[in-house]
């Protein structure tokens, strides 16, 4: 071969040696396709750990999201936990006091006050709007006619005043407006645990509230009553267990994404730990006779006591007067009969 002849063209690759002849990364072979593919799978793999990629997964709404049972499901270890805290058990067995029980809904209006306002505000939200049932659950005016009753309606202004708010009482508040600021989808799992629960064993401390602190049997009339225990009172629900199925059926068919299932499940198992920071707290005060005082007699004074047995006790001259009046009355109609029978 001269010097200025061409080399022979030759489909071996430059890269590598000829008596190894394995494939040329350059080719246009089958093992080429097959690795070209492989390479193909190992960058999608990645793509899908960018955030971007994951940020669109977890806006993917699930259809059918199960939330109801899954929160169920995920709650049920903290909820006997909290059916087991030393106030839970003393209200279900109807040894708490008056002070007590007025600590726990003096801290629930706080809870519901804050939770109402922020459903308020984001109940335009896709999911939040699914269980935002206003008319039938709000808690807070109920909260506030069961307080007046414990504590007198002079002292209201007192009670509820934002600066006797309680440690836990806080937490709970900050835990609600940081799960609205994170996502306010969040809101739902302390919907969930909150009025669910009322709607469900709350029913069963009113009975024990009647009884044990109202001291109402259950053949008396007023046991029928809600005075002290509005907050029991859904009266804008006509069946409870119909009720709960229509919620939980609204839950099932919130838009959720499975990232966003998750954090609602995790954040009602937080309102649970919430609420037994409320009982434990309560628990404390009551140890420590920390707590404030509600009225003597069933949500009223000894002052109002006097002064309406005052006003409706029948005095002595009332009593003799009454009585004139009805003789003159019967002596009367005797003198009217004898006179009619003279005509």
């Amino acid at each position: 071969m001269s010097a200025t002849q061409s080399p022979p063209k030759s489909d071996a690759c430059p890269f590598t040696a000829p008596e190894e002849k394995p494939a040329c990364p350059f080719s246009k072979g089958g093992d080429d396709k097959d690795m070209m593919n492989q390479t193909s799978v190992k960058i999608n793999a990645l793509n899908s750990l960018l955030p971007e990629t994951q940020q669109k997964k977890n806006q993917e709404y699930l259809s059918d999201p199960q939330l109801a049972s899954a929160m169920k499901e995920g709650t049920k270890v903290v909820h006997t936990a909290a059916e087991n805290s030393m106030f839970t058990k003393r209200f279900l067995a109807g040894t708490i006091n008056k002070d007590e029980y007025g600590r726990y809904i003096n801290s629930l209006y706080f809870v519901y006050k804050n939770l109402e306002a922020l459903l308020i505000q984001h109940k335009d939200h896709p999911t939040v709007q699914m269980i935002h049932f206003p008319f039938e659950l709000t808690r807070e005016k109920a909260l506030l006619q069961d307080l007046e009753y414990y504590y007198g309606k002079d002292r209201l202004a007192e009670i509820t005043d934002e600066k006797t708010i309680t440690p836990a009482t806080a937490s709970y508040i900050k835990a609600l407006k940081d799960a609205s600021e994170k996502n306010p989808a969040l809101l739902i799992a302390h919907s969930y645990s909150r009025y669910l629960g009322d709607l469900s064993g709350g029913q069963i401390l009113a009975k024990r509230l009647k009884k044990h602190i109202l001291k109402i049997d259950v053949t008396d009339a007023a046991w029928d009553s809600y005075d002290g225990l509005q907050f029991y009172n859904f009266d804008h629900i006509a069946n409870n267990n119909e009720f709960k199925n229509l919620y939980r059926q609204r839950l099932d068919g919130a838009l959720v994404s499975q990232y966003t299932k998750d954090l609602i499940v995790a954040e009602a198992i937080y309102s649970f730990e919430l609420n037994i920071a409320l009982f434990d707290e309560i628990q404390e005060l009551s140890d420590a006779n920390k707590l404030v005082p509600t009225l003597k007699e069933r949500g009223v004074s000894g002052a109002e006591i006097k002064s309406a047995s005052f006003k409706y006790a029948p005095s002595t001259d009332l009593l003799v007067g009454f009585a004139s009046g009805a003789l003159a009355l019967a002596v009367g109609f005797t003198v009217y009969q004898r006179y009619a029978e003279r005509l």
